[in-house]
This record gives C-alpha cells, structure tokens and sequence, in this order.
C-alpha cells in the first residue's frame, strides 16, 4: 500500500533523513513520534502534495510523482489533523462538491453525518472541533478508498464518538484489499 524509499526532506532547520518504510496492501501501520518529528511531512510527501529532497515515494502502486497520481489519490481517503473545508460551507455541500470530485461518490456512505449528527444548515466554521473531524471523516469513508491516510484523526472528538469512530476504521480494515 505504502513504499518510502530513502526519503529525504528538508525546511531551515528541520530535516527528515534517509526514512524508508513499507506497509504491505491489508495492514494497518501507525507513525508515533513527537511533535515535529515529521509525521505530518510525510503524510503530505504520500499524498503528492509535497516533493521529497531526496528518495522515491509509492502510494498503492504509483509513484507520486508521477502524472498518473492524480487518479490514484481517488482510492486515498485522508483525514488530516484539522477539518479542510471551505468555512462557508454545510455538510451537504460539502456532499455535493464530492460528489463532483470523485467518481466512486456514494452519497449513501456520506450518511455517516446524520450517524455523527452533523447539523445540515450549520456553516463548517460554526462547528466544534469534533464536528469538524467527523464531517472530514465521513468524506473520507464515503468515495471507496482503499487507503484511509490519518492524522490525529479522533483529536477533539469525546470519548465515546471516538470509540464509534475507531469501531467503523475497524470496519474499514476487514476489507483485506484496505490499509
């Protein structure tokens, strides 16, 4: 699923040096480090959206530097540590903009924000910062990924929300074809 060849990267006085790391299609891989320590960095080298220095990376069988990538991030659902939507925006807007973006959508899928109790006509910068995390959550479950991509996923949710949370990435990775 994931392939880090010899990774390299730099920002002033941060530096990732030489990281490699494979997790085979099916399994579940967790990075535990400080803050700072370049987790995040890499997540965003994996997605394309930052070029490494140095070294090759390879998310589910694509070189992410390469013009094809664009078309696998469509089996990457990404979570990152802070809600990415435009503050204007209700949760089915937020559906009907993925929907025009992914081709594998399922707006049945993006239900989960009636599951999580998103209101429908609050705007994205009224929410809390649980909300925020399970309207991302459900866009990241609801479009066939193949690849969850997480980072601080359950930051700021309750304790119970986050264990319904962990119980549906739970669901997620009985798939074997899921990582």
């Amino acid at each position: 699923a994931i392939e880090l060849n010899h990774i390299c990267k730099s920002f002033g006085e941060f530096s990732l040096k030489d990281v490699s790391l494979t997790v085979p299609t099916g399994t579940i891989c967790g990075l535990v480090g400080e803050n700072g320590a370049g987790k995040s960095t890499l997540i965003r080298i994996l997605m394309g959206a930052l070029r490494p220095d140095g070294g090759r990376a390879v998310t589910l069988g694509a070189d992410v530097s390469a013009p094809e990538f664009p078309e696998t991030r469509e089996d990457i659902g990404i979570v990152l540590d802070e809600g990415c939507f435009p503050d204007a925006l209700t949760a089915p807007q937020v559906g009907n903009i993925m929907a025009t973006t992914y081709r594998r959508w399922e707006p049945d899928s993006f239900d989960y924000c009636k599951c999580f109790g998103l209101p429908e006509k609050t705007a994205f910068k009224d929410y809390s910062r649980g909300m925020k995390m399970k309207l991302t959550i459900a866009a990241a479950l609801s479009h066939q990924a193949r690849l969850l991509v997480l980072d601080e996923a359950t930051a700021g949710l309750d304790p119970i929300v986050r264990d319904e949370i962990l119980d549906l990435f739970y669901e997620f990775t009985r798939e074997e074809t899921h990582s």
